[in-house]
């Protein structure tokens, strides 16, 4: 990391790591929230005498996916502290010394979230003393036994040096364990949510290891007003390219629906000065027209092609190249496309659009026989021009092997490789097939 940068981050980190200060997200309420307050029978914990089944009917529901940021700033008012019916939640079992004399426990705050028919989700938020607030998620049966339950968000301000944040979808839940020490550090763990409710934790990675440009991407998150767990953090991709010498290309993938097995995401694709850390170039395209939906066929990775597309004077493109690996043992396939930006204004245009550059595909009895298809591009660029900008040759090498049984039940391959080449003309906005 250039020095001028890392001082202009140190200062930013100094002065920015204010756990205070969080996105607001919108909360979704049952109307049904706002009648727990008016239930007039008592029990000796000051608790109204409720059925689970009665809790569960009156507790706010809020809409995944959703992003668990619990502390100190939301229960400022005291009309921010929330009837919660700890007993019929059997929260003793959860937290054993939860009713003993001189517990420091207050439920604080509770909601529920729908991730299966088969089983309740309730998150309780409870203060432990004075200086420490927690969130809870529990599955419980439909007859309201605990099933399984998870930390997923923690504030403290003894220190102020320490959070815990989580991202409740579908299936899974993401946590971030924040620490603040000379930089922000940032351990996310995975938990999937079984289908009969049970949790097991699936993977944990420490970011500042595992993305290369680490303080960098934060503050790129917060420029673009970001939370991190709202984007896919193993697909986030950066890079510094010799026509931007003062410059990182960096790709966020923000996540807008996800299941199992399945996620959609919008792209954020900037440039960041060095030496400033501010986006001096933008482009964002939502789900709906880029295509980057994993499912079935599930996006791999997201890479930045370094390859000098020199496409007319004064304007060099760099490629964002996104693979794609199907989960089909007899039907086998993968692809990978490119797209080419170039810098316009403050803005970068996009001006080659999800052109496919390697496809494979093909159909076998998992054992032998079988007809495979594989079809690689090469991008050169000619020297004729289309609306002044060089036309783009592709030429394709097409490889195409079927496998069969000899006599002796040995499997034989045979490959029969051709070759085609088309041309990409730019039509003023962008680069298309010519139709001739």
């Amino acid at each position: 990391m250039k020095p001028m940068y890392a001082a202009v981050m140190i200062l930013l980190f100094s002065c920015n790591q204010n756990p205070r200060t969080e996105k607001k997200l919108e909360i979704i309420e049952n109307e049904q929230d706002k009648q727990a307050t008016h239930l007039e029978t008592i029990t000796n914990n000051g608790e109204t005498t409720l059925s689970f089944d009665e809790v569960i009917s009156h507790t706010k529901t809020k809409a995944l996916p959703y992003i668990d940021t619990t502390n100190f700033d939301h229960f400022i008012d005291e009309g921010d502290i929330k009837s919660v019916n700890a007993q019929a939640l059997s929260i003793e079992r959860i937290y054993p010394d939860f009713y003993t004399e001189g517990s420091k426990y207050q439920a604080m705050d509770s909601y529920k979230v729908e991730l299966s028919p088969n089983f309740h989700t309730v998150v309780v938020t409870f203060k432990k003393g004075d200086h420490e607030m927690e969130s809870t998620l529990v599955n419980y049966d439909l007859e309201g036994n605990i099933i399984d339950h998870q930390l997923i968000a923690y504030d403290e301000i003894a220190e102020g040096m320490s959070r815990m944040e989580s991202r409740i979808s579908e299936n899974k839940i993401t946590l971030n364990r924040i620490l603040w020490t000379e930089k922000k550090e940032i351990q996310q763990e995975e938990y999937s949510i079984q289908s009969d409710g049970s949790i097991e934790a699936t993977d944990s990675k420490i970011l500042s290891e595992t993305l290369s440009e680490y303080p960098l991407i934060l503050s790129v998150l917060n420029a673009l007003g970001l939370h991190p767990l709202e984007v896919k953090t193993d697909l986030i991709a950066s890079k510094n390219l010799n026509q931007y010498p003062d410059g990182e290309i960096v790709v966020i993938p923000e996540i807008v629906d996800g299941g199992e097995h399945y996620f959609e995401l919008n792209s954020h694709i900037v440039i960041v000065d060095y030496q400033t850390g501010d986006i001096t170039h933008s482009f964002f395209e939502s789900a709906k027209t880029n295509h980057w939906v994993s499912d079935a066929i599930a996006l791999q990775e997201i890479k930045i092609d370094t390859a000098p597309y020199d496409l007319s004077e004064g304007k060099r493109a760099f490629g964002i190249r996104i693979r794609y690996h199907g989960m089909s043992s007899a039907n086998p396939y993968e692809n990978e496309t490119l797209s080419l930006f170039v810098k316009s204004g403050h803005e970068l245009q996009k001006i080659l659009s999800n052109y496919s550059v390697m496809d494979y595909g093909g159909e076998w009895d998992t054992d032998c026989q079988g007809e495979f298809t594989r079809t690689e591009k090469t991008l050169l660029l000619s020297e004729e021009r289309t609306n002044g900008w060089f036309d783009i040759l592709v030429k394709s090498k097409i490889t195409e092997t079927k496998n069969e049984e000899d006599e002796n039940r040995d499997c034989l391959a045979k490959e029969t490789i051709s070759t085609e080449t088309t041309v990409l003309k730019f039509n003023g906005k962008e680069y298309k097939t010519n139709k001739t």
